[in-house]
C-alpha cells in the first residue's frame, strides 16, 4: 500500500479541484446504486464543470473525433424530427412522436457531458486516478461478494438474493457480471501498477484479482460477460508484451480453479452445464441456421398456400395457389436482427428516432403477411420484438439510419486506428497509459459488435459508454506530447 500512496499522493491543500474530481470517480459506485443516484453525480458533476469552465466550454476548439459525435446527436434529433413530421402530416398524429423527440433533445446532455470531462481534462482540472482507483476497488469488493453470497446465501451486508444468480450488491437485479466486465480491468491493470517495481508480489497479486473478478462473474451468473473477459484477457495479451507471462498463468489458475469449483458440486454442475449449453446451442442456431442443411430437407419448415391473381381484367379471375416455404429462425438474435432490419426500412437514411423500436416492429408484426420467396425467411414469422433489438449497432441503424451507423462505424474505425498508431505509447508501464489501456480494453469489449446488450439510450449504458470514451478522448494526444 506504500507503493501505492506514492503513485496517487497529492496534498489536498494543493489541489483546489479536489471534490469534482471525487464526483466524477463516483461514476463506479453510483452505478451499483441505481439509475436515480447515477443521474444525480451525472447532475452534480455537469453543474461544476460548467461552474469550473466558465466561459471556456465555449471557447475552446473541439477535435476532429467529438465533431463526429455531435453529428451523430444530431442526426438522432433529426430523425426523431422526421418522424414527428410524419406522424403529423402523413400518418395519424400520436403524442409518443413528440415525446420521443423532446427525449431526443434532452439527449443532448451526454454530448455535454462528454465536452466537460474531455475540456477539464484538458484544463488539467480532471484527473481520472480517482476513477481508476475506484473502479479498481468497487470491482474487486463486488467479486468478493458475489463469492461470498453463493458460498453463504448472503452478501456482505446480509442482503439474500431472490433470483437463481448471485447479484451481490444489486439486489435482484442480474447485471452484476456485466458490472464487472466494465470494471474488473482497472482493477488488473491498477494492481500491475501498484507493484509495478516488484515483480514477484506483481505477479502474484495480478493473478489473485483476475481469478477473483473472474470467478466473481462465473458466479453472477451472466455468461456472455465471462466469455467476454476471458476474451479481453486475450486481447490483453497482444497488447501488452511486458505481462504475457501473468496472463499466461492467469488463464491456467482460472481454468483449473473454474474446474474444481464445477466439479466440487453437483447441482451447480448442472446448473452450469445446462446454462452454457443452451449459449452454444443459441450461438449455433445464430450462426449455423442459415446453412443449416436439415431445414431445408424439409426438417422446420413450415408450408402455406397464398392464392395470386393471375389476370385482373378478365371477368372470371383466374387464379393460382402458390405454395411456400418458411424456415422457422432459432435464435432470438437473429429474429432481434430480422426485426432491427425490416423496422430500418420504414426510413432508411435516418432512421426512425430515439426509441422507436418497440412500435415500429409491433406495427411490422401487425401488418397482413407479406410472405417471400422460398429459401428466404420470412419477415412477420420470425420477428422478435422488444423495447429493444439487444445489440448496440441494430439500435443505431434503426434509430438514426444508415447516417447514424455510418457516423458510428467511423467513429470505431478512428479508435481502431488511434489503438495502432499509439500502440508503443499504449504498452507502458506508467500512471497515464495503464488508465488509457484499462479504458480501451473495457470499452472495447462494451462496443463489441456481436455481443448481445441492452439499450444504447438507457441512462446507465450512454453514461458509461461517453464516461469511458470521454476518458480515451482525453488522452488521444497524449502520445504527441511525449
Amino acid at each position: 500500500m506504500i507503493q501505492a500512496k506514492s503513485i496517487f499522493q497529492e496534498k489536498n491543500s494543493d489541489n483546489p479541484y479536489l471534490f469534482i474530481n471525487l464526483i466524477f470517480g463516483f461514476f463506479p459506485i453510483s452505478f451499483i446504486l441505481g439509475s436515480l443516484i447515477v443521474n444525480l453525480n451525472f447532475l452534480l458533476f455537469c453543474c461544476l464543470g460548467i461552474y469550473y469552465l466558465k466561459s471556456k466550454i465555449l471557447t475552446i476548439k473541439l477535435n476532429f473525433s467529438i465533431k463526429i459525435i455531435f453529428l451523430f446527436f444530431l442526426i438522432l434529433f433529426l430523425s426523431s424530427a422526421l418522424s414527428l413530421i410524419k406522424s403529423l402530416y402523413f400518418d395519424e398524429y400520436v403524442s409518443l412522436y413528440l415525446i420521443r423527440l423532446v427525449k431526443s433533445a434532452l439527449f443532448f446532455r451526454f454530448f455535454l457531458f462528454l465536452i466537460i470531462v474531455y475540456l477539464l481534462s484538458r484544463s488539467n482540472i480532471l484527473h481520472f486516478k480517482y476513477f481508476f482507483i475506484i473502479a479498481a476497488f468497487s470491482s474487486v469488493l463486488l467479486s468478493l461478494d458475489i463469492i461470498y453470497q453463493h458460498y453463504f446465501g448472503l452478501d456482505i451486508v446480509g442482503l439474500k438474493s431472490h433470483i437463481v444468480h448471485n447479484p451481490g450488491f444489486f439486489g435482484d437485479e442480474a447485471v452484476a457480471g456485466g458490472y464487472l466486465l466494465r470494471f474488473g480491468f482497472f482493477a488488473i491493470f491498477f494492481t500491475i501498477l501498484v507493484f509495478k517495481n516488484k515483480n514477484y508480489t506483481k505477479f502474484i497479486s495480478t493473478v489473485i484479482v483476475i481469478c477473483v473478478v473472474g470467478t466473481g462473474i462465473l458466479f453472477s451468473g451472466n455468461r456472455m460477460p465471462l466469455i467476454l473477459f476471458i476474451f479481453g484477457l486475450f486481447l490483453v495479451f497482444l497488447l501488452n508484451l511486458k505481462i504475457k507471462k501473468i496472463l499466461l498463468l492467469s488463464l491456467v489458475v482460472l481454468s483449473v480453479l473454474f474446474k474444481f469449483i464445477i466439479s466440487s458440486d453437483e447441482s451447480y454442475k448442472n446448473h452450469i452445464v445446462g446454462r452454457y449449453s443452451s449459449l452454444i446451442e443459441a450461438v449455433e442456431n445464430t450462426f449455423l441456421t442459415p446453412f443449416d442443411i436439415n431445414l431445408y430437407k424439409g426438417k422446420g419448415i413450415q408450408s402455406w398456400r397464398r392464392t395470386e391473381r393471375i389476370d385482373e381484367e378478365k371477368s372470371d379471375i383466374q387464379q393460382k395457389t402458390v405454395f411456400y416455404k418458411a424456415v422457422k429462425i432459432r435464435s432470438s438474435y437473429l429474429r432481434f436482427a430480422l426485426a432491427a432490419w425490416n423496422t430500418w426500412k420504414f426510413n432508411k437514411i435516418f432512421g426512425n428516432g430515439i426509441k422507436s423500436f418497440y412500435t415500429d416492429c409491433h406495427k411490422l408484426s401487425s401488418k397482413p403477411n407479406v410472405r417471400l420467396e422460398e429459401d428466404q425467411f420470412p419477415d412477420k414469422n420470425n420477428l422478435l420484438c422488444s423495447n429493444h433489438p439487444h445489440n448496440y449497432y441494430f439500435q443505431i441503424l434503426t434509430t438514426t439510419g444508415i447516417v447514424g451507423l455510418f457516423i458510428t462505424l467511423s467513429l470505431a474505425c478512428l479508435f481502431l486506428f488511434f489503438i495502432f498508431k499509439n500502440f508503443k505509447f499504449i504498452k507502458k508501464n506508467n500512471t497515464t497509459n495503464i488508465i488509457l489501456l484499462s479504458a480501451v480494453v473495457s470499452f472495447f469489449l462494451e462496443m463489441f459488435p456481436i455481443r448481445s446488450t441492452g439499450s444504447f439510450y438507457t441512462t446507465n449504458n450512454i453514461t458509461y459508454i461517453i464516461l469511458i470514451g470521454s476518458i480515451i478522448l482525453s488522452y488521444k494526444d497524449l502520445s504527441k506530447v511525449k
